[in-house]
């Protein structure tokens, strides 16, 4: 009995020793297959999960695609004006190029021509991104009219990119396209007031002569209330379109432009006057000259001979006149 339990317990010893590892080996480590199968899942687990926040960003609107410039259509109704020398987006278009786009543009997919986008905001990057012959980063978002049109108001003012002439012709352009008053000043941001003075200004000056001036993004509300008040004066539109043709107009930046008009407009106008008549004499000598306006006559004596006979024969002539007035 006792020979028998010493047996087990040296068995028993043997069984330990035997799975124990020397305290220097390293642990075993796992076949190729069974590495292979882990990282296989891990792959699995991280595309999954990718996968899901795709499907999120997907149905909230804000998965960032890449699109052809080509098929992005601007917004239909505009905000800009368009200028010949853009500095400010020269300087842009810079930096797109050197760093990037960094910020996408919104788009809704055309309803008419599948394939197709149109813009709601970010004309600019755009615009930018075609010159570049890159790709435009873009948030694709089905829209209404006008959730559009309220996007594209709303971006504008929360960068400060629109003038106050763009704004009145923005609020003017969705005025023409029925868009109720409500969405109008929602989308602007602006009280009954205000959207009363942006449409007065927008019908108030020739459209003509807005793009001709251009943004003007130093002229504020003040000046093109003046502008339209002062073109309501007879001949001051067709004044301004002269000026509008000058050429050093077309060299002056946009801001200086919108000033050419106003003094032109605000000058005193030219008394018009007669071609001068000449008085000759029997020799046909010029003995004075003749010119008259329609408030005046201006009698110029060159002969000095002739101006002093005038001179002494004037106070017959008054005598002689006041006898004769009625």
């Amino acid at each position: 009995m006792k020979r028998r339990s010493t047996l087990a317990d040296l068995l028993r010893q043997g069984s330990e020793q035997a799975t124990e590892l020397p305290p220097d080996m390293p642990e075993p480590v796992a076949s190729g297959a069974l590495r292979a199968m882990g990282f296989s899942l891990e792959r699995m687990s991280a595309e999954a999960e990718t996968a899901r926040d795709l499907k999120a960003k997907i149905e909230g609107g804000e998965y960032v695609v890449e699109l052809d410039p080509k098929l992005v259509d601007a917004s239909f109704v505009s905000d800009r004006i368009p200028v010949d020398h853009d500095a400010e987006f020269n300087a842009f278009l810079k930096s797109i190029e050197e760093q990037g786009q960094q910020v996408p543009i919104l788009v809704r997919p055309d309803a008419q021509s599948e394939g197709r986008f149109q813009v709601a905001y970010g004309h600019r990057r755009l615009k930018a991104a075609a010159i570049l012959g890159r790709a435009v980063k873009a948030i694709v978002r089905p829209l209404t009219d006008i959730e559009l049109v309220i996007a594209q108001a709303k971006e504008n003012l929360d960068r400060r990119d629109l003038s106050y002439i763009e704004r009145a012709l923005f609020a003017w352009r969705l005025e023409q396209r029925k868009f109720e008053r409500g969405t109008i000043m929602a989308a602007l941001g602006v009280d009954k007031g205000d959207m009363s003075r942006l449409l007065m200004v927008a019908s108030g000056i020739p459209s003509e002569i807005i793009r001709a001036i251009g943004p003007a993004p130093k002229v504020g509300r003040p000046r093109w209330v003046q502008l339209s008040d002062m073109l309501k004066a007879a001949g001051a539109q067709k004044k301004a379109c002269a000026v509008v043709t000058d050429p050093a107009f077309g060299r002056a930046d946009t801001n200086m432009r919108f000033n050419l008009i106003i003094q032109a407009l605000a000058a005193a106008p030219e008394k018009a006057r007669s071609t001068p008549k000449s008085v000759l004499g029997v020799s046909g000598q010029v003995l004075a000259r003749i010119e008259e306006t329609s408030r005046r006559m201006v009698l110029s004596l060159d002969e000095p001979q002739f101006r002093a006979f005038v001179l002494s024969r004037l106070p017959a002539l008054v005598e002689e006149f006041e006898q004769n007035a009625p």
